[in-house]
């Protein structure tokens, strides 16, 4: 393999593909002890209560209930848009209201942003390969 090749051909077709699982695993793991700790979402809504959003209890069970799903759906490759859209509106609202509009004060803010950036990158592109989405919708 000559350097040029090594250095402009791609290695794997997909690279999307491993943000995609990494971004489902990632929220899957954000999202089950919201939704099956009762400690864990009692401090989630104080979270909700203290940052003075409208309806707490529902939009804390809403926020880790989006996360499990999309996560869900995003490991999966299925329904790609729908998930990751969903992922950066729930970072694009933490950003916002619990983090104060910063990105770089924290490494929360940051990883935030991080987020944001890569289920945006993935509602901007769609499905991906080696994604349920291909498979039955042939996309």
């Amino acid at each position: 393999m000559t350097l040029p090749t090594f250095l402009h051909k791609p290695i794997f077709k997909s690279p999307l593909a491993l943000i995609r699982i990494w971004l489902g695993v990632t929220f899957i793991h954000h999202g089950i002890p919201g939704i099956f700790s009762a400690d864990f979402m009692d401090g989630h809504i104080g979270m909700m209560e203290f940052f003075d959003m409208p309806m707490p209890v529902l939009m804390a069970y809403l926020s880790k209930g989006i996360e499990l799903f999309a996560g869900i759906c995003l490991l999966l490759g299925l329904f790609t848009r729908l998930a990751a859209g969903l992922i950066a509106l729930s970072m694009l609202v933490a950003i916002v209201t619990a983090l104060s509009g910063g990105i770089f004060d924290d490494w929360q803010e940051e990883i935030s942003f991080t987020y944001f950036i890569l289920a945006l990158a993935l509602f901007l592109k769609g499905s991906t390969d080696f994604s349920l989405d291909r498979q039955l919708f042939s996309v």
